[in-house]
């Protein structure tokens, strides 16, 4: 194990990607037939056999790389400051059409999302006590990432890879244990910059800046047509908000992050895939 997952590392093959790339490399090595998906129990006796060779190679990794070999579905998050604390929102994957609710109340639907049920570690106290207002700027909020977040696996270049990293750590620097609002905020105009740049591209070579307000001008020049209700005034700042941790509060910080994903939205529904 520790050979054939050296040579993997020499390949600067995915950690997550390594456990069924190992069973296939070992059956081929001893030339034995093995499953690559485990059974329901675990079976680590020995000899190790084609039928627990899945069991071994898996607990190996396991054991090497903890949560390292997990593989998140999810194609996206977004933060939700509730009662003054940021929470991060899992998008998850979603295969033809679904109702979408945000209930406090709801128990858990298989034939129906409830988007409460998809924010991590929300305390049962502070669910059970949400209003009704509340939950409609969730519902408004959630519906529009979701879109965003299908729109963006669409799209195959190399910024639009860019693009939805920046808007994970955006999320992860006000919900994670090392809060930097202003770093988030950055990040999430990053993200509606490259979107931005995405639609041009199409047409001509994106000019070098992050002057969000300039880029809406370009674009529209080739035929964008900005939502009116969109507040560019919100990425007012400059790359110098990088390193200033108190630049950005918390609460400003998800307000840019929920506005550059309705800059997604707007310009990716309009944008050639």
């Amino acid at each position: 194990m520790q050979r054939t997952d050296a040579e993997f590392a020499a390949r600067t093959v995915p950690i997550n990607a390594r456990p069924i790339q190992a069973m296939i490399s070992i059956s081929r090595k001893y030339s034995a037939s093995c499953s690559i998906a485990n059974g329901i129990s675990e079976n680590l006796s020995f000899p190790v056999t084609p039928a627990n060779l899945g069991d071994h190679v898996s607990r190996w990794y396991e054991d090497n790389y903890g949560s390292k070999t997990h593989v998140d579905p999810s194609p996206g998050r977004f933060p939700l400051l509730i009662e003054g604390a940021a929470y991060a929102c899992r998008i998850p994957l979603v295969f033809g059409s679904t109702l979408v609710v945000t209930s406090k109340g709801m128990k858990p639907n298989k034939a129906i999302l409830n988007t409460l049920d998809h924010v991590v570690d929300l305390p049962v106290a502070v669910r059970s006590r949400m209003s009704g207002s509340v939950e409609n700027e969730i519902q408004a909020v959630f519906e529009t990432c979701i879109e965003v977040a299908q729109d963006v696996r669409a799209f195959k270049t190399p910024i639009m890879f860019s693009a939805r990293t920046d808007i994970l750590v955006s999320c992860d620097l006000v919900c994670g244990f090392n809060v930097n609002p202003s770093l988030s905020a950055w990040h999430a105009l990053q993200f509606a910059e490259k979107v931005l740049k995405q639609y041009i591209s199409a047409h001509k070579e994106p000019p070098r800046v992050h002057d969000i307000p300039r880029l809406i001008e370009v674009a529209q020049s080739l035929g964008y047509k900005m939502d009116p209700s969109l507040d560019v005034s919100i990425f007012s700042f400059g790359p110098s908000v990088r390193y200033e941790p108190d630049a950005i509060n918390l609460e400003r910080a998800v307000r840019i992050n929920h506005e550059a994903w309705r800059v997604g939205y707007n310009v990716l529904k309009q944008a050639e895939s």
